[in-house]
């Protein structure tokens, strides 16, 4: 299991979105965020740039269709396009059912691990 952490061009949202559910993500949380990296050196945005981000917790089968969706529709190819962070999750419980792990975070009735 891995929580992916995606900060993305908050333009790009509805389209991944929409990739990522046909992919069958069991869910994600988004957040308007902001920060700043290497457009820092903008001066009109008094340093700190609007983004969205995004979190997901998926089984480990998942994290190359999902990263590869992520690349494929949120990068522009300039500066600000974002990261994608992949981080490791020692459990996850469904706090309405118990359940624990992979039945956790993918989609009720679908693809079991």
């Amino acid at each position: 299991m891995k929580k992916i952490e995606c900060i993305i061009r908050s333009e790009r949202l509805k389209d991944i979105t929409d990739a990522l559910k046909k992919i069958g993500i069991g869910g994600m949380t988004v957040s308007e965020v902001r920060g700043f990296g290497a457009q820092s050196e903008r001066t009109d945005n008094f340093l700190f740039v609007h983004k969205t981000k995004i979190e997901i917790y998926a089984a480990d089968s998942q994290i190359k269709d999902i990263v590869s969706m992520v690349l494929t529709y949120c990068s522009t190819g300039k500066i600000g396009d974002g990261k994608i962070v992949v981080l490791p999750i020692d459990d996850c419980i469904r706090i309405s059912t118990g359940e624990r792990k992979n039945k956790a975070i993918l989609k009720r009735g679908g693809k079991k691990e």
